[in-house]
């Protein structure tokens, strides 16, 4: 039975408007906790409570000891260095910054497809798009001059590199092996959530991060952004995508790729209080259109 389209809407827009606030969910949040405390609170309490849910709803069977595996496995790409890489990156770059760096993720996606994963060589039009985003990197880069306003570092935008890095090669690998499971998408997508928030844990506490914890910083925004960040960018976020990649086309569940990064530059700019400058919106709109080409002709050729 096909979905009524008010229902592919309303899940579409969980989708955009959850991973989109992420970026300035964990500039709030960095403000209390270390960037893998945060990865590891937010995505295991995510998926715990995900887990319960489909308890609750009757939804839920026990894995089996190659599904815990894979799951800890998948979840040091997927989680740790895709959220918790993320956030360290944070630290020293402005969340409008790494939203538009984030947005770059389809490109490193078709580049290392080819190489790594046997796919067919980049078209011309998909040429065209890897050059368009590569400039518009370039131009971001150069954005944070003196004057500008705009917190970057070169450390932080590698950071938010090897962030996307992560998730696409956990993405990559997933694709890959088709691995043996009798837990829905939903089943794994809630145990991925839970061991990688818990190694994500286990990896704070070997950084030391216990030292970088400040209570004192704790206020109500505070505690709203990481809030959403548990129920929007990890339970509702999720849920939504598995659900989109099941009822709809590929091209629509992955539409967000086009506007996450639009949505996270201006909530930077507006409840963030960050500089926006007009390279800066050059060059968000040469890394999105970049998307464009290379996601379009993907559909198409």
């Amino acid at each position: 039975m096909k979905p009524s389209l008010w229902l592919i809407v309303v899940n579409l827009f969980l989708v955009y408007i959850s991973w989109g606030s992420t970026y300035i969910g964990l500039k709030f949040t960095l403000e209390v906790l270390g960037p893998f405390t945060t990865c590891g609170a937010r995505m295991g309490l995510g998926g715990f409570l995900l887990c319960l849910m489909l308890m609750l709803t009757g939804r839920w069977r026990f894995p089996a000891l190659a599904d815990w595996r894979h799951a800890a496995g998948y979840g040091v790409p997927l989680v740790v260095m895709a959220s918790g890489f993320l956030g360290k990156g944070q630290m020293s770059i402005d969340s409008t910054v790494a939203a538009v760096i984030s947005g770059s993720t389809p490109i490193t996606m078709l580049v290392a497809a080819w190489l790594f994963a046997g796919e067919k060589r980049p078209s011309l039009p998909q040429c065209f798009g890897l050059a368009t985003g590569l400039l518009g990197l370039v131009l971001l880069a150069t954005s944070h001059g003196a004057g500008s306003g705009i917190k970057s570092t070169p450390g932080g935008m590698l950071w938010v590199l090897l962030a996307t890095f992560g998730w696409v090669a956990g993405s990559l690998f997933m694709r890959g092996r088709n691995l043996p499971t009798r837990l829905s998408p939903l089943e794994s997508c809630a145990l991925l959530l839970l061991m990688g928030g818990l190694e994500s844990l286990a990896l704070a506490f070997v950084c030391g991060e216990a030292s970088m914890v400040h209570w004192e910083n704790l206020r109500p925004s505070v505690l709203a952004a990481f809030s959403w960040m548990v129920i929007g960018g990890a339970i509702l976020a999720y849920s939504s995508y598995f659900w989109l990649l099941k009822h709809t086309s590929i091209a629509t569940a992955v539409s967000y790729e086009y506007v996450v990064p639009v949505i996270g530059l201006v909530l930077g700019w507006q409840i963030g209080g960050e500089s926006v400058n007009s390279q800066m919106v050059l060059a968000s709109c040469l890394t999105v259109g970049s998307v464009f080409f290379v996601m379009w002709h993907k559909r198409n050729g």
